[in-house]
């Protein structure tokens, strides 16, 4: 009974961990994917204000203090205040947080759940860079492999199983860019889209790989009706669907694991 308290004690700090690994990638791929996806060739790579294309301080780019400590922090303004109502930052911050200590839970503590809560935090973000530009940056898409690669690793499995799963999406996501988009006529999937198909599939069992895709086209239609009705556009991005489904299937793989 005495050992009781220090368990919970630990227990708490390892989700606590895990949502601060979740909510450090969640805030430094949300603002640095911004600034990739703004970004003009030959300007800066370092993050600035949209608005007024002032640099950001390093306070500013910092996870959670970001935005915090700016004033009038509940308006949710950029960095120089000329722009309120940018909800993107604390949005993907608590989403990786939350995210990143649900991973930590079912994973429970060791090396491979760094990968993961990092990942959990890279998706949401990710997405709202997407869901903002239209553009899923090349950086994140390197990123979510290398953290599939390291999580096979770590865990033990079977490394060329997963290039086989990201080898044969990339053959789908590239016949579907390529062929069967020129064949309907309109834009089926972006190339951007195609390299997240890769990079999703070394975090994908092979029979997992079938339901991802399943699941990612039923949160796309979703997804894509509310973005209608609210704008009337016909043009979604895909990768908020596609980000969603990978964190439900990964964390789905997780549970049902022997």
């Amino acid at each position: 009974m005495s050992h009781h308290p220090h368990h919970l004690i630990a227990n708490i700090l390892h989700l606590l961990a895990g949502g601060g690994l979740g909510l450090l990638a969640a805030s430094l791929c949300l603002t640095f994917g911004m600034r990739s996806a703004d970004r003009m060739p030959g300007e800066s790579r370092f993050p600035h204000c949209a608005w007024c294309f002032r640099p950001l301080t390093g306070q500013e780019a910092l996870p959670l203090i970001g935005w915090l400590l700016r004033p009038g922090t509940f308006s949710f303004p950029c960095p120089c205040g000329l722009r309120k109502k940018l909800w993107q930052q604390p949005v993907a911050e608590l989403m990786g947080f939350l995210l990143g200590i649900l991973a930590m839970y079912l994973q429970d503590w060791s090396l491979t759940a760094v990968p993961l809560c990092l990942v959990m935090g890279l998706l949401p973000a990710l997405a709202l860079v997407d869901l903002h530009y239209g553009i899923i940056p090349d950086g994140h898409n390197l990123l979510l492999g290398i953290l599939g690669i390291i999580f096979l690793e770590l865990s033990g499995a079977d490394l060329y199983l997963g290039v086989a799963v990201a080898g044969a999406l990339l053959g789908l996501g590239l016949f579907l860019a390529l062929v069967y988009s020129k064949w309907r006529g309109i834009e089926m999937l972006g190339l951007g889209d195609v390299k997240f198909f890769a990079a999703a599939g070394f975090w994908l069992h092979p029979h997992s790989a079938p339901w991802f895709l399943g699941l990612g086209g039923l949160i796309g239609v979703l997804f894509s009706l509310l973005h209608r009705s609210k704008d009337g556009s016909k043009q979604f991005p895909f990768a908020p669907a596609l980000c969603a489904a990978l964190v439900f299937i990964i964390l789905y793989q997780i549970i049902d694991a022997p």
